[in-house]
């Protein structure tokens, strides 16, 4: 009587063994892992994250090292296709001075802005290394913009090794160390010979790649690793650099040639002459998009582009040791004031960067009742975001995510020309809301 019940658990307990082993041996088999990276990246709709870049090697070649701080934004671009958006602050080495960089990377082009020069540049990606910003070299999760990321490795590696899994930003991940094969000819100079990618199990999305460099007298590697990444879909601009109007753009992409007619056919004969227009230099926006920035103020409120959306938002940028900050504040806390039962709610937030002693500057927020809020050391590089240079800054944010105003002190701007000037983008911002 019970003998077909014995038999059909038998079968589902032998089923679920199978599918357990298929499901061990997947996560023991590193190429596996990558074929399964490469699937995930497929088909995540975008994320972002806070990205660094460090660099390990003997103490004679440590000094030469770069490092990077900044944030990094990964989607689909309705004009680029696949692009990964960095911008932040490098060093070139140890000692060299930091380098401000916004970059995007995509299969058929590079973009970047130079500031000294006020351009937006727009090259292939052929482009020669003089010209390119430095910061163009280290990028090492180029294969989330390939069309099948990890294939390259996958068929040529020489071999793949699955370390123990380890914890990257607190998240566990597969652990897979690549031998690469080696490159031929005089490619082979300079070239990194092995490749360590730490994959996260929840999702199977990078978190952290290696480079390193393991042969005849150079031991060294290069580590770019991403924390507090955030899958969502990116918005156009946030996969674009935020250029101001008045930069000047340089387009090197050649427009592909359209396709010249038979003229020896009648019916390809023109009738008339046809003047063919030449697309339109881009051009920033008067008013650009603001950028996907997110901090967590001293009450432990989270802040971003999408809770800011419907409402008026003010960031400042400044800092305890900065003298003009320290006569700006007190006139940002009236500013903030002035405002009675606006049409739009408007938020104030003071951005305290590099501040060694933080309870210092929330003590003296406190103590002065400003009352405007206050984020102190925000570890997702705002400042790089927004491109700030000189402090205080002042940015202006519409209740429709658009810069309406972005200011710094200078030569023809004190404290009060600065606050004034946010005054009137505010007011002007009231005025145009519904």
């Amino acid at each position: 009587m019970n003998k077909p019940r014995h038999i059909i658990l038998t079968i589902v307990l032998a089923v679920f063994s199978l599918c357990a082993t298929s499901q061990t041996q997947a996560q023991d088999d590193p190429r596996q892992i990558l074929t399964d990276s490469a699937q995930a990246i497929k088909e995540t709709p975008g994320f972002s994250a806070k990205v660094t870049l460090t660099g390990d090697g003997s103490k004679m070649i440590l000094a030469t090292l770069p490092s990077m701080t900044g944030r990094l934004t990964y989607g689909q671009h309705s004009e680029y296709g696949k692009v990964i958006h960095v911008l932040g602050q490098l060093r070139p080495t140890a000692e060299g001075a930091p380098e401000d960089f916004d970059i995007v990377y995509s299969a058929d082009r590079y973009i970047w802005s130079d500031h000294p020069n006020q351009t937006l540049n727009i090259r292939p990606p052929s482009v020669s290394g003089r010209i390119r910003p430095t910061a163009f070299s280290y990028l090492l999760l180029a294969e989330l913009i390939k069309e099948e990321p990890f294939q390259n490795e996958l068929n040529n590696a020489e071999n793949f090794t699955l370390e123990p899994q380890q914890d990257i930003a607190g998240t566990t991940c597969h652990v897979v160390l690549i031998d690469r094969a080696k490159p031929k000819g005089r490619a082979a100079a300079g070239a990194h010979n092995k490749e360590r990618w730490f994959i996260a199990v929840e999702d199977n999305l990078p978190r952290r790649v290696e480079q390193i460099t393991d042969a005849s007298m150079i031991r060294a590697s290069l580590i770019m690793e991403l924390s507090g990444l955030s899958v969502a879909k990116p918005s156009d601009a946030d996969l674009e650099v935020f250029v101001p109007e008045t930069y000047k753009v340089i387009d090197n992409i050649r427009q592909k040639k359209p396709k010249v007619a038979d003229k020896n056919q009648p019916f390809n004969k023109p009738t008339t002459t046809t003047k063919i227009d030449r697309p339109a230099a881009n051009k920033a926006p008067a008013d650009p998009p603001a950028p996907n920035y997110s901090f967590t103020d001293i009450n432990n409120q989270s802040i971003s582009r999408s809770t800011q959306t419907g409402r008026i938002t003010v960031l400042y940028f400044h800092g305890s040791w900065s003298i003009p900050s320290k006569q700006a504040t007190p006139l940002l806390s009236e500013l903030t004031q002035s405002f009675d039962n606006p049409a739009k709610p408007i938020d104030t937030f003071a951005i305290a960067l590099r501040e060694t002693d933080p309870d210092a500057v929330k003590s003296d927020h406190n103590n002065n009742a400003y009352a405007h809020n206050l984020a102190i050391n925000p570890d997702n590089s705002l400042d790089a975001l927004f491109q700030v240079r000189v402090y205080p800054t002042l940015v202006v944010i519409d209740d429709n995510n658009r810069i309406t105003y972005r200011k710094h002190m200078g030569k023809d701007t004190d404290t009060q020309a600065l606050i004034d000037g946010a005054k009137d983008a505010i007011n002007k911002a009231l005025s145009d809301a519904p």
